[in-house]
């Protein structure tokens, strides 16, 4: 994809600290702008009188205007054209008109923790903006180190469009310098059938395919078959390969909404208990002609 612009949410929690440093590293790497944004959430429900809301609001923004700079260090800030932005309003609806408006082709958020000021922020928000913005999003949850590119995994289901996610991951690795870990999991069943070998030669010849592709793009990749549960088996790839981060394909539902069906139920988990940042993608059509822009221009 063409990432130009990167936009982190920050709500001053660890997790979204973390968040920051994954920004900077990816918009570093991709010579790309970065946006950090604080909402400020009206307290209407807990103040009685309408003076006293805005007053407390105002509060709230000029400290967050005076913070956010801070998490940046001066030569970040300079080399990569940071720009801070505090908006007072509904945290998903603020975060997904900001988007828009800055015309952001990628979002930071982290996965989980309290605000500055005690309020549950990023989790079901952070769900629902996966869901609903058709943009990569790379979420931060229990990330122990700097976010480096040395190897990246791409979970795939062999399903429709996954050819696009590959292809994304492909360009991705080359534009990042990472290799790429080619991820499947195969559903484990006892006793072994004929399905399963079944299932296990399918897998195989899609991986001779995708090892084909990865060698004419120049791009350095392995590829590795799992047989269980899909997000236990990622999780435990992720660990044993040491990766830096994940991609994940989301595909379209209906007009409004992205889906992660390579995980089903079961995506939440792996976007919370990974100890590397996770990227999901949306591999929908109209998401294969930025792919094939994005490609083009490192060719």
């Amino acid at each position: 994809m063409n990432i130009n612009k990167v936009l982190v949410p920050v709500d001053f929690c660890p997790a979204s600290t973390l968040a920051v440093n994954c920004g900077v590293a990816l918009a570093r790497k991709l010579r790309a702008r970065l946006s950090l944004l604080h909402v400020v959430e009206s307290p209407s429900l807990l103040y009685r009188f309408a003076h006293e809301v805005e007053k407390l609001a105002t509060q709230r923004k000029e400290q967050a205007e005076q913070m956010l700079p801070v998490l940046i260090g001066s030569e970040d800030q300079d080399d990569l054209d940071v720009h801070f932005i505090v908006r007072t309003g509904e945290i998903g609806e603020v975060i997904e008109s900001v988007v828009h408006e800055e015309r952001a082709d990628l979002i930071v958020m982290g996965t989980h923790g309290r605000s500055l000021f005690g309020r549950l922020f990023l989790g079901s928000v952070t769900q629902a903006l996966i869901r609903k913005l058709g943009i990569p999003v790379l979420t931060v949850g229990r990330v122990f180190r700097p976010l480096e590119f040395k190897r990246v995994l791409f979970a795939t289901d062999f399903g429709p469009d996954s050819d696009n996610g590959f292809r994304f991951a492909l360009d991705l690795a080359r534009a990042t310098g990472c290799s790429l870990l080619v991820a499947h999991t195969i559903e484990k069943r006892l006793p072994v059938t004929n399905v399963t070998q079944q299932a296990r030669q399918h897998t195989q010849e899609q991986f001779a395919k995708l090892r084909t592709e990865a060698d004419l793009r120049k791009v350095p990749i392995e590829c590795v078959a799992a047989e269980g549960e899909a997000s236990e088996s990622l999780l435990r790839i992720a660990n044993e390969y040491d990766v830096d981060f994940m991609i994940l394909g989301l595909r379209k539902k209906g007009a409004m909404e992205y889906v992660l069906p390579l995980l089903g139920a079961t995506a939440e988990p792996v976007i919370r208990s990974a100890h590397v940042p996770v990227l999901s993608i949306p591999i929908g059509a109209k998401v294969s002609e930025s792919i094939e822009i994005f490609g083009n221009q490192l060719t």
